[in-house]
């Protein structure tokens, strides 16, 4: 009779718990649910809650956290570089060039975005440097002046790459013209010009990061003749323009906002 008891009360046991895993199992997926932020489906049933008494509320849903670097409406850097190479053609018995020395250049950009990741960008830079004659007879490079300055006024599109992270290459180009204040060497001053290179940016803060660039920025400076052979048309000649093909390489800090 004992032991009839005792597997009694074990198989009594056994049905409680098995009962109590069933409702635990069927209760966990609505909670688990619920914690997700969203109501089970079929809750609240029909009547609920009782007249008089609130309606439940339920926890907002979690999103990820924003990494705080922004695509801006403003950008605005300064810079200090190298301008170098180019020379300047002249076509005088004596003199057939000028070469430029490379010298330091700075100046600063302006931006402003027009779509997602693209900005309309103005650049201003300035170098001083020397201007010198290649002496044909001579074969020497003469010093004229060690004051000439070289302002570039361009306007460019750039654009950023690799958003989401901090570290952001970008391509830029644009149009423009150089003043060639060369303190009464040159016959002219003003003329078209034009710039195509790329650089990298690197966010420390979400306002403020590092910027370096290297460009391409040609200049037009003088005209010359020049004979060209067609199979077809024969031989012609023909003016071209030359270019002061100079180099720039810059580093700076850009605020964006």
């Amino acid at each position: 009779m004992i032991m009839k008891a005792e597997a009694l009360r074990t198989v009594k046991i056994a049905v409680s718990l098995i009962s109590l895993g069933c409702v635990l199992a069927a209760i966990a997926p609505s909670s688990a649910h619920a914690q997700r932020g969203y109501p089970p489906d079929s809750y609240p049933p029909p009547g609920y809650p009782p007249p008089g008494y609130p309606p439940p509320r339920y926890p907002s849903p979690r999103y990820p956290q924003a990494t705080g670097y922004f695509d801006p409406r403003f950008t605005f850097s300064l810079f200090l570089g190298t301008r170098f190479g180019g020379r300047i053609a002249i076509n005088t018995p004596h003199v057939d060039y000028l070469p430029i020395s490379s010298s330091f250049n700075w100046g600063f950009n302006a931006g402003a975005r027009l779509v997602p990741h693209l900005f309309a960008e103005f650049m201003w830079n300035r170098q001083t440097t020397t201007l010198s004659a290649h002496d044909i007879p001579a074969n020497q490079i003469v010093p004229l002046t060690n004051n000439a300055h070289i302002d570039m006024y361009q306007g460019s599109l750039l654009y950023e790459i690799w958003t989401n992270s901090r570290l952001r290459p970008f391509a830029v180009g644009g149009i423009g013209f150089t003043h060639f204040n060369s303190r009464g060497i040159l016959s002219f001053s003003d003329r078209f010009s034009y710039n195509l290179g790329g650089g990298v940016k690197y966010l420390f803060a979400p306002n403020v990061g590092l910027r370096g660039e290297l460009r391409w920025s040609p200049s037009r400076t003088t005209s010359s003749n020049t004979t060209f052979c067609d199979p077809f048309l024969g031989c012609f000649t023909t003016p071209i323009s030359n270019h002061a093909e100079q180099w720039q390489a810059n580093l700076g800090v850009e605020l964006r906002f």
